[in-house]
């Protein structure tokens, strides 16, 4: 009798694992689909890529695609502005961010409570986007490159994933620090960013990715000066006047530069901003998980 509960025990495991395995390829077939075909489209023929039925390979080989994306002035231009800020987003956000997370996790800082609780109802809730508009306007943000900078340099997720860690390190290593005769801001920079890796790395990919991939700010916020628009906030306009039935005389002079399918172009476009991103990933993985991992669970 045990020895059939154990062979239905372990029928019920074998079905288990069969079932989980099929799921999981699944998703991941779900989740990777779009980039691939994104990646066949943009390497195919413009022409011939309005017959459609393009899946996992392009159906006539060409790189003329990415060459006119390459060549196109104006999207390096864009380029330029989402590495701009994507740099200085991330020095920024770290920066002012780890300087609050740092102070908020030492105990005996007068009003700690308080600050931490405005801090959350900050992040809890929004003003919405009108007063937004007008907060930027009256400090004069409003078709600035700082807008896409100031606005995050804290973010109190973040905050609250380096503050969790800092929570964590040992004590000793700062009071002996301290008995050696450094300040705050040495032992900081010397003592605690040095061990902190792991969450250092964690705040600038979300940062990195956040200021790669935003194009709402530049849309509605520097409405006037399209010479720091970024690549994303460009790739929307490809994108929407690929759809649009009416066009003016600058939305067509765009199209005209582009001069191949628009499809094509747009896939090109994509899988070249994208491209850092999974690069970056890639490379901070394991930090990431770590970072991810203590900073958000409070031992």
């Amino acid at each position: 009798m045990a020895r059939k509960s154990a062979i239905r025990r372990s029928t019920g495991e074998t079905v288990f694992m069969v079932f989980n395995s099929l799921f999981m390829i699944f998703f991941c077939f779900i989740t990777i689909y779009p980039f691939i075909n994104t990646l066949a489209v943009s390497f195919n023929d413009g022409s011939d890529a309005l017959r459609g039925g393009i899946y996992f390979l392009p159906r006539q080989l060409t790189t003329l695609n990415y060459a006119t994306v390459f060549k196109d002035n104006e999207i390096l231009r864009a380029y330029g502005v989402t590495i701009s800020r994507t740099i200085i987003g991330v020095v920024t956000t770290l920066t002012v961010t780890g300087l609050l997370a740092y102070g908020l996790s030492k105990k005996q800082l007068v009003g700690r409570k308080v600050y931490v609780f405005i801090c959350l109802v900050a992040m809890i809730f929004s003003a919405g986007l009108i007063p937004t508009y007008m907060l930027y306007k009256d400090v004069k943000l409003l078709n600035s490159f700082l807008v896409y900078i100031l606005p995050h340099a804290v973010s109190i997720f973040n905050m609250i994933l380096m503050k969790n860690f800092f929570e964590q390190l040992p004590m000793e290593i700062e009071e002996s620090a301290m008995i050696d005769g450094a300040g705050t801001f040495r032992i900081l920079l010397s003592v605690v960013l040095p061990v902190s890796m792991p969450i250092v790395a964690t705040i600038c990919i979300f940062t990195g990715v956040f200021q790669w991939n935003e194009w709402f700010d530049a849309y509605m916020f520097v409405p006037r000066r399209m010479e720091i628009h970024p690549v994303q906030t460009y790739l929307y306009k490809v994108i929407a006047l690929s759809m649009s039935a009416t066009q003016d005389a600058a939305e067509a002079q765009l199209l005209e530069r582009l001069k191949t399918n628009v499809i094509t172009i747009r896939a090109a476009t994509v899988i070249i901003t994208t491209i850092p991103i999974v690069f970056i990933y890639s490379l901070f993985q394991k930090h990431f998980v770590k970072g991810v991992m203590v900073g958000a669970v409070k031992g």
